[in-house]
Order: structure tokens, then C-alpha cells, then sequence
């Protein structure tokens, strides 16, 4: 499918990166929840996060969330260059992807949304756990778009909230000109046919149209 997408004569692309995103139903949470890239971009770097972030945020705005607000997700809530100290040499650089997010899209290079990382995945989505751990944010514990730092934290992070918490979950592609419908193959019913709404909703107002 999407080997047709990015045919360089008969293909959809743009100047954009393809992202995926899952518009996700989680139980007990007000607000849909999105998490992206669990599908395209395994490893990405600076530069593909911030069209993951941009498309998630035009996605968000789609569904009718008026400025989003998005959490860079990494293991901790400060920038660390060197995790050395505490994971035995090992680098987090998810860490200053996030702040460099956050920074680009004060300066208007990432728009229509609010960005903050880092951020780990608690205090990304409870306030509880924001307070505790002394963030003062706009997004903290209230995140409606999680950016993973690769492709198999978002991967893992989609399914547990489909298959633990039974979260519903439409899943679409975006950056080309029409958004496309890109499921996994275990979706059920309700998740396509979700599919079918998001992309319907985020295709009309990215064409123009009006009902």
C-alpha cells in the first residue's frame, strides 16, 4: 500500500514525512488520546519528529481538539545528555529531542499545538503525578498527543492501551495529500470503521470542505 504512496511520479507524498498516528478511545479518560509514530518511522530523528509531531497536531485539530497539547515522552522529565550515571553509559537522547521540540515550537517551527517534553509517560497524563514531581506545564498531566521516542515504544505503548485498558483505536497515516486509512491487522469492527471517521473528518478540513 503505501509503496504506491510514495511512487515518485503516481505517488501521494508532499514535503512532509509519513507519520502514523492511533486516535485512541481510552476508557476513563475525557479526551481522545494520540500516539504516534507506532507504524512508519522506526528510529527517527530530529528531523522526522518534528513532522511526527506537526501531523499529529493538524490531526488533533481535525477531530476537534482546539489546541492540542503534546508530550514528548521520554524515560525522564529533564534534559539529560549523559545518562551515564544512572544506566550504566548509556545516552538518552530522547530527552533533548523533546526539549528540542518543546523550544521549536515556542519559536513558531511546530504550530497550532502546546509541546513540552521531556516528559515520562506518568506525569505526561496525570496531574497527580505532574504535582509530585514539581512540573509546571500547560501539557503536563493532561497530554492529548504522545510522542514516542521510536517506533516500538509507541508500537507497545497503542497495544497495551488497546489490549489492557480495551481502548478502541483508529489508525491513519498522514503527511501525504488524503490521509490513509492504516489499521492493524487484529483491529476489530469498530476500529475501522473509527479509522474510516478520523480520516473523513481530517480530510475535509485539510481540503477545505464544508458540510
Amino acid at each position: 500500500l503505501l509503496r504506491a504512496v510514495v511512487h515518485k511520479e503516481k505517488g501521494l507524498r508532499t514535503g512532509r514525512r509519513l507519520t502514523h498516528v492511533f486516535v485512541m478511545d481510552v476508557p476513563g479518560l475525557p479526551h481522545p488520546l494520540i500516539i504516534t509514530d507506532a507504524a512508519i518511522n522506526i528510529a527517527p530523528d530530529l528531523k522526522t519528529k518534528v513532522d511526527i509531531t506537526q501531523n499529529a497536531i493538524d490531526c488533533a485539530i481535525s477531530i476537534g481538539i482546539r489546541t492540542p497539547k503534546v508530550g514528548v515522552l521520554s524515560a525522564v522529565e529533564t534534559v539529560n545528555p549523559d545518562f551515564a550515571r544512572h544506566m550504566g553509559g548509556t545516552k538518552l537522547p530522547s530527552s533533548i529531542d523533546a526539549a528540542l521540540l518543546s523550544k521549536m515550537a515556542e519559536r513558531g517551527q511546530i504550530t497550532g499545538g502546546l509541546v513540552d517534553g521531556p516528559l515520562a509517560m506518568d506525569n505526561a497524563v496525570d496531574i497527580a503525578a505532574a504535582r509530585t514531581k514539581g512540573i509546571t506545564s500547560e501539557v503536563a498531566g493532561r497530554a492529548e498527543i504522545l510522542v514516542a521516542p521510536n517506533l516500538d515504544a509507541a508500537n507497545m505503548l497503542a497495544k497495551q492501551l488497546t489490549f489492557i485498558s480495551h481502548a478502541e483505536a483508529a489508525g491513519l497515516v498522514l503527511g501525504a495529500r488524503v490521509p490513509i486509512i492504516l489499521n492493524s491487522r487484529s483491529d476489530d469492527d469498530m476500529s475501522r470503521l473509527a479509522s474510516c471517521a478520523v480520516a473523513a473528518l481530517h480530510h475535509a478540513r485539510i481540503s477545505g470542505f464544508t458540510e
